[in-house]
């Protein structure tokens, strides 16, 4: 779910914190010569761009028009629907936060204006929570507790609002790593629960200091690099712990609900010795870890198409909409951020992961990986885009501006590459010219996977890129310690989301 909607510079600006006021550095900027480096790369350089005219574009989007979910929940009534898919809907707004943590770019505005084009001047993406953490305690104090620098700040809201919720200003925008994770309701409570996480090792490696033992220490912007004084660990020991409790939660829980355990097994597995050993065939580092545009603007973006029209947050509230006509003058009309937390408006997570005890009829579903986009996402909001157009039409009109392939001529070079026969990937799209690549990688997952996951194409660009970045970041479990097993988890050896949420005593 990577940067949404303005994309191609006719849309008004937004305000500066708005998710996704302007692309992503550097998209405006991808090589494809290989002696060119970048924040952004081509897994093939050698494809021809895909020439879409705007009628064709139209089109497309048109195709992708749906009626939307029937019934009191936006399509959930506690019984699912044909338009739902297995995994749980909590896992779109992972998605959406780990593509926060790996497209972070906290380069300052004069270094951003030399090099607009993120040539050199941007942070390697890596699964390290810079989006929670920041610069650390010293570059970014106001994430912090003063009285306890080791703890992340929680904020405090007037009575009529929300307990529970992260720190805001006085104008209620959340002080956060990145302000992106403050866009919509859902998100921003992830992201609360990963700051009270953190907070409960904290407490529970003070308690056992043989949780970290072996774990090595991070530095966060410098900050907390130095060796443990005497049995105390570090803070940087503590957030190596979160981290890569958090990695696993990526790799080994999210990774194989997105794109399928048999795509999944064939880019990551075990050796003889137990550890995990990854076989990358598409994407390769030689310098950095760089992003693949064909990854950023059209595989990773699946996420659209999991986005339920409404959601039920918790038994006091009736389902709120994404997006409504009202939001932009009613704020409890929908689920938009960048505000205080409505009082009465927590999440109960069992509401959106599986493995809580509360868990069962009432835990809401992703809708179908596949090319029907929800009614809230047909026409934005205009404090989103002040056309309102659709978020397909933005996302195909952004993959047509980056030069992207079409997917069929992507799908038999990644075929060729992993050694898969061309035509048991072929698909038909039903377009009487070459398929927009996002637009292919959702009717492939339709097609091939009936909807329940991202086919062998689009899962293997997730599955190679993410496990790439994890395997070329010299701090992540991955690389440092491919044997670690979690220690923090109800089972020992493993971890789940709802060990997380169990761990941050969020509201269950």
């Amino acid at each position: 779910m990577t940067e949404s909607p303005a994309d191609d510079g006719s849309a008004a600006p937004l305000p500066p914190a708005a998710h996704g006021a302007t692309p992503t550095r550097g998209i405006g900027n991808v090589p494809r010569s290989t002696t060119e480096t970048g924040k952004f790369g081509r897994l093939f350089r050698g494809l021809p761009p895909l020439v879409l005219d705007e009628t064709q574009i139209q089109n497309v989007v048109n195709m992708m028009v749906d009626a939307g979910d029937q019934g009191a929940g936006g399509g959930w009534s506690g019984t699912p629907t044909a338009s739902d898919v297995a995994a749980p809907a909590g896992w779109t707004y992972f998605a959406q936060f780990v593509d926060h943590d790996v497209t972070f770019d906290p380069t300052s505005l004069l270094d951003q204006a030399n090099d607009p084009d993120a040539l050199e001047n941007f942070r390697t993406p890596r699964f390290d929570l810079d989006s929670v953490y920041g610069l650390g305690p010293s570059a970014n104090p106001w994430l912090y507790d003063q009285n306890d620098p080791d703890k992340l700040l929680l904020g405090v809201n007037p009575p009529e609002y929300a307990a529970r919720d992260l720190n805001r200003n006085h104008q209620g925008r959340a002080l956060v790593g990145d302000p992106r994770n403050d866009v919509h309701v859902i998100i921003s409570q992830l992201h609360l629960a990963f700051v009270e996480f953190h907070n409960h090792v904290v407490d529970r490696v003070r308690a056992d200091p043989t949780l970290v033992g072996g774990v090595p220490a991070t530095p966060v912007g410098g900050w907390g690099g130095g060796a443990p004084v005497g049995y105390r660990p570090t803070f940087a020991q503590i957030v190596t712990l979160v981290r890569w409790h958090y990695q696993w939660l990526v790799l080994m829980g999210f990774l194989p609900a997105i794109v399928g355990a048999d795509t999944m097994s064939a880019v990551l597995k075990r050796d003889k010795k137990d550890r995990l050993d990854s076989d990358l065939r598409l994407y390769n580092v030689r310098r950095k870890p760089w992003m693949p545009v064909e990854f950023s603007a059209a595989a990773y973006r699946f996420g659209h198409s999991l986005v339920r029209d409404a959601y039920l947050l918790n038994v006091g509230l009736s389902p709120l909409p994404v997006f409504s006509s009202d939001g932009d003058a009613n704020p409890l009309a929908d689920l938009r951020g960048f505000r205080r937390l409505p009082a009465g408006w927590e999440i109960e997570w069992h509401r959106f992961f599986d493995g809580l005890p509360t868990s069962g009829p009432d835990t809401q579903r992703a809708r179908l990986f596949d090319t029907r986009i929800a009614p809230p996402l047909h026409s934005l909001p205009a404090s989103i885009d002040h056309m309102r157009r659709s978020l397909a039409l933005l996302n195909i009109k952004r993959g047509v501006a980056v030069e992207l392939p079409s997917g069929e001529d992507f799908a038999t070079a990644v075929a060729g590459k992993v050694g898969l026969d061309p035509m048991s990937v072929a698909v038909q799209s039903g377009l009487p010219h070459g398929s927009p690549l996002w637009f292919w990688f959702l009717k492939e997952a339709e097609v091939q996977r009936s909807g329940q996951s991202l086919g062998p194409i689009g899962g293997r660009v997730v599955a190679e890129v993410l496990v790439g970045l994890a395997e070329n970041d010299p701090s992540s479990f991955l690389k440092a310690q491919p044997d670690w097993r979690p220690t923090l988890g109800a089972q020992h050896g493993e971890f789940t989301i709802a060990d997380l949420l169990t761990i941050a005593a969020v509201t269950l």
